[in-house]
């Protein structure tokens, strides 16, 4: 029997259509290159990423922590809750591929030419 991705709740054949439909979303190359190094909170990444309005952050950090890219760690701090946002052992993962991805774009597309 053959695996069945489901994103988004489409299901997918194929892994490698799975993981493009993730990461061919708006913003989430971004959202998981900033995280690379770091633990972020959602105003910091909100600034480095300028242009993408709170609600498709808040989107986009969801679908990431539903699919265990991305983890959120929340601390209640002075009766208020302080949320963090870091890369999962599968999202750390990721970063090798990403890196290929732009070496390979730079190489291949006329855009990188």
């Amino acid at each position: 029997m053959q695996n069945m991705y489901s994103i988004d709740e489409i299901i997918y054949d194929c892994p490698v259509e799975a993981l493009s439909s993730i990461l061919g979303k708006k913003w989430v190359a971004g959202i998981i290159w900033e995280l690379q190094n770091k633990k972020v909170r959602f105003g910091e990444l909100q600034r480095s990423l300028e242009g993408c309005s709170k609600k498709m952050l808040t989107q986009q950090l969801e679908l990431l922590i539903n699919n265990d890219i991305v983890v959120n760690d929340k601390k209640i701090s002075n009766n208020a809750v302080e949320s963090t946002y870091y890369l999962s052992e599968s999202g750390l993962a990721l970063l090798p591929i990403m890196e290929t991805m732009i070496y390979w774009s730079n190489s291949n597309l006329a855009c990188g030419k």
